[in-house]
């Protein structure tokens, strides 16, 4: 391959397998750009990384046997955040308030490629947290499931580390 060295690292990063335990968990106060001062989510016990999807189209031709399918818009599916609930933890806290006052959070989502945590991606998102779900047993871990509705297009996404 004649590539560059940079781009080269990225294609073969990009072509590693991630493991789900490699996933951390930023949040911050939402603003008009992207947030620069950020809060580690702790306890982060499952989490369903960001996808989008496309509305489709279904288009009726007259006369054909089969029909077409075009694709629409883009969104981004609610994404579940589960922690094991730290109910004096100041971040859990924090989400928890933004769920019953309804406003806005930037949130960032990092998943390294391996246990040394040093190359992966991220993406940055403006979110609301439309419900906030308590759960557990006498024999279980009390969790706590936050979902998070995205709100438009990512904020900003890219490789890690970042570069400047």
């Amino acid at each position: 391959m004649n590539a560059p060295p940079n781009l080269y690292k990225e294609i073969k990063m990009a072509m590693d397998i991630f493991a789900g335990s490699h996933i951390k968990v930023f949040v911050a106060e939402n603003s008009t750009t992207v947030a620069t001062t950020w809060q580690e989510v702790p306890e982060v016990a499952s989490f369903v990384v960001g996808s989008t999807e496309s509305t489709v189209i279904e288009v009726v031709t007259y006369n054909q046997k089969f029909n077409r399918k075009l694709l629409g818009t883009q969104s981004i599916p609610n994404i579940d955040l589960q922690v094991n609930l730290l109910p004096d933890n100041a971040v859990h806290e924090l989400l928890k308030t933004h769920a019953e006052d309804q406003t806005r959070l930037q949130v960032k989502i990092e998943v390294y490629e391996n246990a040394t945590m040093t190359t992966g991606f991220y993406d940055i998102y403006r979110i609301f947290i439309s419900t906030n779900t308590v759960a557990g047993s006498k024999d279980e871990v009390v969790t706590a499931t936050f979902t998070l509705a995205v709100d438009g297009a990512p904020l900003e996404s890219g490789l890690l580390p970042k570069k400047p």
